[in-house]
């Protein structure tokens, strides 16, 4: 076995990626006459995406409301609950499980979709009639994903903040006033955008990733559950990298809050 056989295929791969992209971006000019099939994915991917997003915000709220509230309870810092909620989730949690909860769901159904129109000969019959795959099958699921993951991110961040504070409050005994102007003097305009950009780029990285494997898929019915897992757990990966990348950019904030 060549040992340097993983390294090439996985140049060969970033090099397929890289020519994918680049075709997907060709598509630009274009983008108007295909704006049905963008609201179409932008329905598919954001309003069919809110059951599960309010789902998981609402017991990652919850959990977090109690766990933080227990922890501070230690120190005699509970004041400090609603600065720390609205930073966790809008920074961090409300991006990164929201384009998890999507990859999961639009992001394997697209991979699994393009897939087997593969396999089944779909797209080779729309290069016959003149129609441009990237255009048709491509494009419009990629800018729906970076329109629609910064609201479901933000929609995420708001839902878990009014579940942790339910939990902290109403169960756990915090004063709801000292919860929420908490909330207010931390949680600024730092906070989302971070919350908005790391939206976007994770809507761009599932949507890239899930066309990528569907359209590249080869062989039989098999290829489908391939394309399929190799699409959450590559876009999985990615966005928890890219989330890395983008906290060590993005500016930190805190500016207001002297340290004496």
């Amino acid at each position: 076995m060549n040992l340097l056989e993983p390294f090439q295929n996985t140049i060969l791969v970033l090099g397929d990626f890289t020519l994918f992209v680049w075709d997907t971006l060709l598509t630009l000019p274009h983008f108007w006459k295909r704006r049905a099939l963008f609201l179409k994915q932008c329905e598919f991917i954001g309003v069919s995406s809110t059951g599960i997003i309010v789902t998981a915000a609402l017991f990652l709220g919850g959990v977090l409301g109690y766990q933080l509230y227990i922890s501070f309870h230690y120190f005699g810092a509970e004041a400090l609950m609603g600065g720390s909620v609205g930073v966790t989730l809008f920074r961090e949690l409300a991006p990164v499980m929201a384009a998890s909860m999507v990859t999961g769901r639009a992001g394997a159904a697209m991979a699994a979709e393009i897939a087997s129109m593969r396999i089944s000969e779909q797209i080779d019959a729309l290069e016959v009639m003149a129609v441009d795959p990237m255009e048709y099958l491509v494009a419009p699921r990629i800018f729906a994903g970076v329109l629609m993951m910064p609201l479901l991110a933000m929609f995420f961040g708001a839902v878990g903040t009014i579940a942790a504070g339910a939990i902290a409050c109403e169960v756990m005994g915090l004063d709801r006033a000292i919860f929420w102007q908490q909330f207010a003097k931390v949680v600024d305009a730092i906070e989302i955008t971070h919350c908005l950009v790391k939206g976007a780029v994770f809507g761009l990285v599932l949507t890239w990733v899930g066309c990528f494997c569907g359209y590249r898929a080869q062989g039989g019915a098999r290829a489908v559950g391939f394309a399929t897992r190799t699409t959450v757990v590559a876009s999985c990966l990615t966005i928890l990298l890219s989330d890395y990348i983008l906290t060590s950019l993005l500016p930190f904030g805190f500016a207001k809050l002297k340290v004496t």
